[in-house]
């Protein structure tokens, strides 16, 4: 039986080795070959970095208002349901209860992103020239005015909640008030909001970092650059996981 398990870990690790080896070729032969084909040591990439942030910055902008305008439309609907929910007998009201707080959820959500993209689309276009002559710089005021916008309609989202939960959050609460709110939050919420962040941190541990890493890797062959910067950050959030873990496994065996 023994042997049996082993044989199988075997076949399986040698299995992951050749998928991993295949992408490797595939992505390595499909680099080379552009590389080649463009000639891109001696010339450099065939377009500009000023070219694609153009081209970028309008779908990020025309995203972050579709997602600012279903959050405001979700609140919406929220805040109709809730004069319904006030006069409901409490076993009708249970799925209202229900329905407002996944619109609400909606809502919290896509506001974050609404803040995101806003807040790429404004490190995108933010730029500063400096010469012994002068200095220039270029300030995007609308992705500007969006992203604080966001981070006011977010307080306002926080007293909607307030107002259908029956508590007392505050319009700016700390990381640890939100915790404790949190916590307060029924069994069967509590169980989705821990398979949901043990979902996150494993797909970050797991897939996303490590895709990240490779990516910068490729595109550091590319340009003939390496990309200090994103590898950077990308360990910095490894190693916060990491160190949590860490955190955790000594909290829980004392």
């Amino acid at each position: 039986m023994k042997a049996k398990k082993q044989s199988g870990t075997f076949v399986r690790l040698a299995k992951q080795f050749l998928i991993g080896g295949s992408i490797g070729a595939v992505i390595g032969g499909g680099i080379g070959f552009g590389m080649r084909h463009f000639n891109i040591i001696e010339n450099g990439l065939p377009f500009e970095q000023e070219t694609v942030i153009s081209a970028l910055i309008i779908p990020l902008r025309v995203a972050y208002l579709l997602s600012l305008l279903l959050s405001v439309y979700f609140i919406v609907t929220v805040l109709k349901d809730y004069k319904s929910y006030l006069a409901m007998d409490e076993e009708e009201s249970e799925e209202l209860y229900r329905q407002m707080n996944r619109n609400h959820s909606y809502a919290t959500i896509l506001n974050s992103v609404t803040v995101v993209i806003s807040l790429v689309a404004l490190l995108l276009s933010f730029k500063v020239s400096l010469s012994p002559d002068q200095a220039k710089m270029t300030f995007p005021v609308f992705d500007f005015i969006i992203m604080m916008a966001a981070g006011i309609y977010q307080s306002y989202i926080l007293k909607v909640y307030s107002r259908i939960r029956d508590i007392k959050m505050p319009l700016a609460p700390t990381l640890k008030e939100l915790k404790s709110n949190i916590m307060q939050l029924d069994e069967a919420e509590l169980e989705a909001n821990y398979k949901m962040t043990f979902d996150v941190v494993m797909n970050l541990s797991g897939v996303i970092l490590p895709a990240i890493y490779i990516t910068l890797f490729f595109w550091s062959l590319i340009t003939q650059k390496v990309e200090m910067t994103g590898i950077l950050v990308a360990a910095v959030i490894h190693l916060y996981i990491l160190i949590k873990n860490f955190k955790m496994t000594k909290d829980y065996y004392k």
